[in-house]
């Protein structure tokens, strides 16, 4: 996947999951199993979040000193 795909992608994962997250603390609880396995699915898409955002405003910064 292009490093330009890469930061949206997982921007878009971590706010699906923490609206999962905002659903169970303030309107329905959900069972176990789904807390857990969005939390799992948090975590290993934090690291590739960083990641990704270090190289996104790498690129950025290239773009911008170039003439």
């Amino acid at each position: 996947m292009k490093n330009s795909l890469l930061f949206p992608v997982t921007l878009t994962i971590m706010m699906f999951c923490l609206g999962i997250m905002v659903v169970n603390w303030l309107i329905v609880p959900l069972p176990d199993w789904s807390v857990r396995s969005f939390g799992l699915l948090m975590l290993a898409d934090l690291p590739v979040l960083v990641y990704s955002r270090i190289k996104f405003c790498k690129t950025i910064n290239k773009k911008k000193r170039s003439f």
